[in-house]
Protein backbone atom coordinates (compact mmCIF):
# COMPACT_ATOMS: atom_id res chain seq x y z
CA UNK A 1 0.00 0.00 0.00
CA UNK A 2 2.26 2.76 1.02
CA UNK A 3 4.66 1.45 -1.97
CA UNK A 4 1.24 2.50 -4.45
CA UNK A 5 0.62 5.43 -2.75
CA UNK A 6 4.31 6.68 -3.26
CA UNK A 7 3.82 5.76 -6.82
CA UNK A 8 0.46 7.88 -6.67
CA UNK A 9 2.53 11.22 -5.56
CA UNK A 10 5.24 9.96 -8.27
CA UNK A 11 2.77 10.46 -10.90
CA UNK A 12 1.21 13.14 -9.84
CA UNK A 13 4.51 15.44 -9.29
CA UNK A 14 5.48 14.04 -12.80
CA UNK A 15 1.59 15.18 -14.24
CA UNK A 16 2.38 18.62 -12.47
CA UNK A 17 6.28 18.87 -14.13
CA UNK A 18 5.18 18.18 -17.34
CA UNK A 19 2.25 20.45 -17.39
CA UNK A 20 4.37 23.22 -16.28
CA UNK A 21 7.24 22.34 -17.91
CA UNK A 22 5.09 22.17 -21.24
CA UNK A 23 3.13 25.55 -20.85
CA UNK A 24 6.53 27.57 -19.74
CA UNK A 25 4.27 28.26 -16.28
CA UNK A 26 5.35 29.12 -12.37
CA UNK A 27 6.81 26.09 -10.88
CA UNK A 28 3.90 24.76 -8.66
CA UNK A 29 5.97 25.54 -5.54
CA UNK A 30 6.14 29.48 -6.21
CA UNK A 31 2.77 29.14 -6.62
CA UNK A 32 2.32 28.71 -2.32
CA UNK A 33 2.80 32.13 -1.65
CA UNK A 34 -0.19 33.18 -3.76
CA UNK A 35 -1.92 30.60 -1.94
CA UNK A 36 -2.06 32.76 1.29
CA UNK A 37 -3.73 34.88 -0.65
CA UNK A 38 -6.57 32.71 -1.72
CA UNK A 39 -9.99 31.95 0.71
CA UNK A 40 -12.85 29.60 0.15
CA UNK A 41 -16.25 30.78 1.15
CA UNK A 42 -18.55 28.72 3.26
CA UNK A 43 -22.29 29.91 2.53
CA UNK A 44 -25.71 28.90 4.59
CA UNK A 45 -29.19 29.41 3.50
CA UNK A 46 -32.43 28.71 4.67
CA UNK A 47 -33.36 24.75 5.76
CA UNK A 48 -29.73 23.91 6.11
CA UNK A 49 -28.83 24.16 2.59
CA UNK A 50 -24.89 25.06 2.17
CA UNK A 51 -22.83 25.97 -0.37
CA UNK A 52 -18.85 26.85 -1.65
CA UNK A 53 -17.20 29.30 -3.34
CA UNK A 54 -13.85 31.22 -3.66
CA UNK A 55 -12.56 34.55 -2.60
CA UNK A 56 -8.83 36.81 -2.99
CA UNK A 57 -7.73 39.24 -1.04
CA UNK A 58 -7.18 42.28 -2.98
CA UNK A 59 -6.68 44.74 0.15
CA UNK A 60 -5.94 44.10 3.49
CA UNK A 61 -8.91 42.78 5.06
CA UNK A 62 -11.14 42.71 1.78
CA UNK A 63 -11.74 39.70 -0.01
CA UNK A 64 -13.43 39.83 -3.86
CA UNK A 65 -15.73 36.85 -5.19
CA UNK A 66 -18.69 36.83 -7.38
CA UNK A 67 -22.04 38.41 -5.49
CA UNK A 68 -23.85 34.87 -6.85
CA UNK A 69 -21.97 32.67 -4.59
CA UNK A 70 -23.54 34.37 -1.41
CA UNK A 71 -26.54 36.12 -2.94
CA UNK A 72 -29.50 36.06 -1.07
CA UNK A 73 -27.99 34.06 1.89
CA UNK A 74 -28.47 33.91 5.60
CA UNK A 75 -24.95 33.69 5.91
CA UNK A 76 -21.54 33.94 4.34
CA UNK A 77 -18.32 33.45 6.50
CA UNK A 78 -14.31 32.86 4.79
CA UNK A 79 -12.43 29.45 6.09
CA UNK A 80 -8.38 29.89 6.05
CA UNK A 81 -6.13 27.33 7.77
CA UNK A 82 -9.29 25.87 9.34
CA UNK A 83 -10.00 29.31 11.03
CA UNK A 84 -13.50 31.45 10.56
CA UNK A 85 -13.88 35.04 10.00
CA UNK A 86 -17.26 36.61 9.36
CA UNK A 87 -17.49 40.28 7.25
CA UNK A 88 -18.34 42.97 8.64
CA UNK A 89 -19.66 44.54 5.56
CA UNK A 90 -20.18 44.04 1.93
CA UNK A 91 -19.11 46.22 -1.57
CA UNK A 92 -21.72 44.68 -3.99
CA UNK A 93 -22.33 45.22 -7.88
CA UNK A 94 -24.72 42.56 -8.17
CA UNK A 95 -25.87 43.89 -11.80
CA UNK A 96 -22.07 42.94 -12.17
CA UNK A 97 -21.74 39.67 -10.16
CA UNK A 98 -18.89 41.35 -8.27
CA UNK A 99 -18.89 41.56 -4.23
CA UNK A 100 -16.12 42.59 -2.09
CA UNK A 101 -16.38 41.64 2.03
CA UNK A 102 -14.59 43.76 4.43
CA UNK A 103 -13.23 42.00 7.03
CA UNK A 104 -11.30 43.98 10.76
CA UNK A 105 -9.36 40.71 11.40
CA UNK A 106 -8.20 38.99 7.80
CA UNK A 107 -4.61 38.69 8.42
CA UNK A 108 -3.62 37.67 5.11
CA UNK A 109 -1.47 39.35 2.21
CA UNK A 110 -3.29 41.04 -0.45
CA UNK A 111 -2.62 40.39 -4.21
CA UNK A 112 -0.66 42.83 -6.89
CA UNK A 113 -3.43 44.21 -9.64
CA UNK A 114 -3.24 44.92 -12.80
CA UNK A 115 -5.83 45.72 -15.47
CA UNK A 116 -6.86 44.28 -18.25
CA UNK A 117 -5.82 47.41 -20.71
CA UNK A 118 -2.37 45.92 -21.48
CA UNK A 119 -3.75 42.19 -21.22
CA UNK A 120 -3.12 40.42 -24.46
CA UNK A 121 -4.74 37.80 -26.34
CA UNK A 122 -2.92 34.46 -26.27
CA UNK A 123 -1.41 35.35 -22.97
CA UNK A 124 -0.65 32.74 -21.07
CA UNK A 125 -2.46 32.76 -17.51
CA UNK A 126 -3.66 30.29 -14.68
CA UNK A 127 -6.56 30.42 -11.90
CA UNK A 128 -6.41 29.86 -8.41
CA UNK A 129 -9.66 28.17 -7.23
CA UNK A 130 -11.33 25.82 -5.18
CA UNK A 131 -13.18 23.43 -7.32
CA UNK A 132 -15.22 20.78 -6.19
CA UNK A 133 -15.13 21.67 -2.11
CA UNK A 134 -11.65 21.60 -2.30
CA UNK A 135 -9.77 22.60 1.09
CA UNK A 136 -6.94 23.73 -0.62
CA UNK A 137 -6.91 25.94 -3.70
CA UNK A 138 -5.96 24.48 -7.32
CA UNK A 139 -4.42 26.20 -10.31
CA UNK A 140 -5.83 25.44 -13.63
CA UNK A 141 -3.12 26.65 -16.54
CA UNK A 142 -4.46 27.99 -20.00
CA UNK A 143 -4.55 31.53 -21.96
CA UNK A 144 -6.58 34.56 -22.59
CA UNK A 145 -8.72 33.33 -25.61
CA UNK A 146 -10.78 36.89 -26.18
CA UNK A 147 -10.92 40.20 -24.61
CA UNK A 148 -14.41 41.47 -24.30
CA UNK A 149 -14.52 45.27 -24.15
CA UNK A 150 -17.77 45.67 -21.44
CA UNK A 151 -18.93 48.57 -19.28
CA UNK A 152 -15.46 49.85 -18.76
CA UNK A 153 -13.84 46.83 -18.68
CA UNK A 154 -12.70 43.67 -20.65
CA UNK A 155 -14.21 40.42 -19.57
CA UNK A 156 -12.02 37.63 -20.26
CA UNK A 157 -12.19 34.58 -21.81
CA UNK A 158 -9.75 32.37 -21.45
CA UNK A 159 -9.07 28.44 -21.82
CA UNK A 160 -8.44 27.94 -17.86
CA UNK A 161 -11.14 25.98 -17.34
CA UNK A 162 -12.87 26.12 -13.69
CA UNK A 163 -16.15 24.03 -12.34
CA UNK A 164 -18.35 24.22 -9.03
CA UNK A 165 -16.88 26.03 -6.30
CA UNK A 166 -14.69 27.81 -8.54
CA UNK A 167 -17.09 30.67 -9.07
CA UNK A 168 -15.07 33.66 -7.13
CA UNK A 169 -11.61 32.38 -7.68
CA UNK A 170 -8.86 34.31 -9.22
CA UNK A 171 -7.46 34.25 -12.71
CA UNK A 172 -3.54 35.86 -12.73
CA UNK A 173 -0.71 36.28 -15.63
CA UNK A 174 2.47 34.98 -15.45
CA UNK A 175 3.77 37.79 -13.10
CA UNK A 176 1.56 36.48 -10.03
CA UNK A 177 -0.74 39.70 -11.17
CA UNK A 178 -4.70 39.09 -10.50
CA UNK A 179 -6.72 40.51 -13.75
CA UNK A 180 -9.66 38.47 -13.02
CA UNK A 181 -12.30 36.98 -11.07
CA UNK A 182 -13.26 33.39 -12.36
CA UNK A 183 -17.05 33.81 -12.96
CA UNK A 184 -19.10 31.62 -15.07
CA UNK A 185 -19.08 29.33 -18.28
CA UNK A 186 -21.34 29.28 -20.83
CA UNK A 187 -23.87 26.10 -21.45
CA UNK A 188 -22.97 23.46 -23.82
CA UNK A 189 -19.83 20.97 -24.10
CA UNK A 190 -17.75 22.05 -27.48
CA UNK A 191 -18.38 25.77 -27.12
CA UNK A 192 -18.38 25.51 -23.38
CA UNK A 193 -16.73 28.93 -22.75
CA UNK A 194 -15.14 29.91 -19.43
CA UNK A 195 -15.35 34.00 -18.74
CA UNK A 196 -13.88 36.17 -15.90
CA UNK A 197 -14.59 40.12 -14.91
CA UNK A 198 -11.76 42.30 -15.26
CA UNK A 199 -10.19 43.40 -12.22
CA UNK A 200 -10.10 47.05 -12.94
CA UNK A 201 -14.00 46.67 -11.96
CA UNK A 202 -12.52 45.39 -8.36
CA UNK A 203 -10.99 49.19 -7.96
CA UNK A 204 -14.19 51.09 -8.84
CA UNK A 205 -16.44 48.72 -6.09
CA UNK A 206 -13.94 50.14 -3.40
CA UNK A 207 -14.79 53.57 -4.08
CA UNK A 208 -18.94 52.43 -4.14
CA UNK A 209 -20.56 52.46 -0.29
CA UNK A 210 -20.87 49.65 1.85
CA UNK A 211 -23.67 47.16 3.01
CA UNK A 212 -24.81 45.28 5.36
CA UNK A 213 -27.12 43.44 3.11
CA UNK A 214 -26.63 39.59 1.31
CA UNK A 215 -29.78 40.46 -0.42
CA UNK A 216 -29.35 40.60 -4.25
CA UNK A 217 -30.47 43.72 -5.99
CA UNK A 218 -30.40 42.94 -9.47
CA UNK A 219 -29.52 39.63 -11.66
CA UNK A 220 -25.97 39.50 -12.83
CA UNK A 221 -25.70 40.29 -16.72
CA UNK A 222 -24.95 36.70 -18.21
CA UNK A 223 -27.99 35.49 -16.41
CA UNK A 224 -30.49 37.81 -18.28
CA UNK A 225 -32.63 36.51 -21.30
CA UNK A 226 -30.46 35.84 -24.35
CA UNK A 227 -31.59 38.80 -26.02
CA UNK A 228 -30.50 40.69 -23.56
CA UNK A 229 -27.28 39.46 -23.11
CA UNK A 230 -24.20 40.78 -24.44
CA UNK A 231 -23.10 39.58 -27.87
CA UNK A 232 -19.96 37.84 -26.67
CA UNK A 233 -22.62 35.60 -25.12
CA UNK A 234 -25.17 35.77 -28.01
CA UNK A 235 -23.19 34.35 -30.21
CA UNK A 236 -22.34 30.56 -28.28
CA UNK A 237 -26.33 29.95 -28.35
CA UNK A 238 -26.62 29.60 -32.34
CA UNK A 239 -23.21 28.18 -32.82
CA UNK A 240 -24.18 24.80 -29.42
CA UNK A 241 -27.92 24.56 -31.66
CA UNK A 242 -25.35 24.68 -35.24
CA UNK A 243 -27.72 27.39 -36.42
CA UNK A 244 -25.35 28.82 -38.42
CA UNK A 245 -27.54 31.78 -39.99
CA UNK A 246 -29.00 32.74 -36.80
CA UNK A 247 -25.06 33.22 -35.90
CA UNK A 248 -24.62 35.13 -38.87
CA UNK A 249 -27.42 37.71 -37.93
CA UNK A 250 -26.10 38.26 -33.82
CA UNK A 251 -22.65 38.08 -35.83
CA UNK A 252 -24.34 40.77 -38.07
CA UNK A 253 -26.07 42.83 -35.81
CA UNK A 254 -22.31 42.99 -33.39
CA UNK A 255 -20.30 44.37 -36.27
CA UNK A 256 -22.96 47.03 -37.05
CA UNK A 257 -22.65 48.16 -33.59
CA UNK A 258 -18.56 47.46 -33.08
CA UNK A 259 -17.38 47.59 -36.32
CA UNK A 260 -13.80 47.69 -35.25
CA UNK A 261 -14.58 44.36 -33.47
CA UNK A 262 -12.71 41.51 -33.85
CA UNK A 263 -14.44 38.55 -32.73
CA UNK A 264 -17.73 39.89 -33.95
CA UNK A 265 -15.45 39.55 -37.73
CA UNK A 266 -14.73 35.69 -36.45
CA UNK A 267 -18.10 34.87 -35.61
CA UNK A 268 -19.58 36.21 -38.44
CA UNK A 269 -16.65 34.37 -41.03
CA UNK A 270 -17.64 31.34 -38.73
CA UNK A 271 -21.54 31.00 -39.65
CA UNK A 272 -20.41 31.89 -43.48
CA UNK A 273 -17.59 28.93 -43.02
CA UNK A 274 -20.24 26.33 -41.80
CA UNK A 275 -22.46 27.39 -44.20
CA UNK A 276 -19.74 26.64 -46.99
CA UNK A 277 -19.43 30.01 -47.98
CA UNK A 278 -15.11 29.64 -48.12
CA UNK A 279 -14.75 32.72 -49.82
CA UNK A 280 -16.56 35.10 -47.53
CA UNK A 281 -15.59 33.45 -44.52
CA UNK A 282 -11.53 34.10 -45.85
CA UNK A 283 -12.17 37.76 -46.30
CA UNK A 284 -13.98 37.90 -43.32
CA UNK A 285 -11.23 36.13 -41.38
CA UNK A 286 -8.51 38.38 -42.75
CA UNK A 287 -10.77 41.16 -41.73
CA UNK A 288 -10.91 40.14 -37.74
CA UNK A 289 -6.94 39.26 -37.98
CA UNK A 290 -6.04 42.72 -39.93
CA UNK A 291 -8.05 44.30 -36.61
CA UNK A 292 -6.29 42.25 -34.14
CA UNK A 293 -2.53 40.66 -34.73
CA UNK A 294 -3.03 38.16 -32.37
CA UNK A 295 -6.21 36.90 -33.56
CA UNK A 296 -5.20 32.91 -33.73
CA UNK A 297 -8.84 31.52 -34.14
CA UNK A 298 -9.14 33.19 -37.28
CA UNK A 299 -5.99 32.28 -38.84
CA UNK A 300 -6.64 28.72 -37.60
CA UNK A 301 -9.95 29.03 -39.46
CA UNK A 302 -8.09 30.26 -42.91
CA UNK A 303 -6.35 27.34 -42.11
CA UNK A 304 -8.35 24.76 -42.16
CA UNK A 305 -10.59 26.17 -45.03
CA UNK A 306 -7.50 25.95 -46.93
CA UNK A 307 -6.76 22.46 -45.91
CA UNK A 308 -10.41 21.50 -47.00
CA UNK A 309 -9.63 23.21 -50.78
CA UNK A 310 -6.51 21.85 -51.39
CA UNK A 311 -5.21 25.60 -51.11
CA UNK A 312 -1.68 25.09 -50.19
CA UNK A 313 -0.31 28.69 -50.62
CA UNK A 314 -3.20 29.94 -47.94
CA UNK A 315 -2.48 27.42 -45.80
CA UNK A 316 1.56 27.92 -45.64
CA UNK A 317 0.65 31.18 -44.87
CA UNK A 318 -2.26 31.09 -42.29
CA UNK A 319 0.42 28.40 -40.46
CA UNK A 320 3.61 31.03 -40.71
CA UNK A 321 1.12 33.46 -39.02
CA UNK A 322 0.04 30.94 -36.32
CA UNK A 323 3.61 30.19 -35.54
CA UNK A 324 4.12 33.80 -34.72
CA UNK A 325 1.47 33.99 -32.22
CA UNK A 326 2.29 30.01 -30.50
CA UNK A 327 5.53 28.48 -31.82
CA UNK A 328 4.41 25.43 -30.18
CA UNK A 329 1.29 25.25 -32.00
CA UNK A 330 1.65 21.95 -33.96
CA UNK A 331 0.52 21.40 -37.62
CA UNK A 332 -1.16 17.75 -36.92
CA UNK A 333 -3.89 19.72 -35.25
CA UNK A 334 -4.76 20.20 -38.80
CA UNK A 335 -4.68 16.37 -39.27
CA UNK A 336 -7.49 15.88 -36.33
CA UNK A 337 -9.80 18.08 -37.85
CA UNK A 338 -9.87 16.34 -41.41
Amino acid sequence: MILLNNLKMFLLAFAVLFANTLYAYPPQAELFGLNKSMVQLWVSYPNGVTGTGSGVLIKDNHVATDCHVFADAEGVNVVKYHDTFSPIAVYADWEHDLCILKFDNLNLPPVNIRTSEDISYEEKVFSLTFPNDNPVPLPSYGKVKALYPFDGGNIIRTSASFTVGSSGGALFDLDFNLIGITTFKSPGKRYGYFYCLPSEWIVKLLETKESNSLKSTAPPFWSLPDDQKPYFMQVVIPMNEENWSKLERVAKTWIEDEPNNADAYYYFGLAKHKQKHENEAITVFKKAFSLNGKHIDSLIEIALIAKETSNQLEFDWAYAEILKIDEDFSESFFKKKT
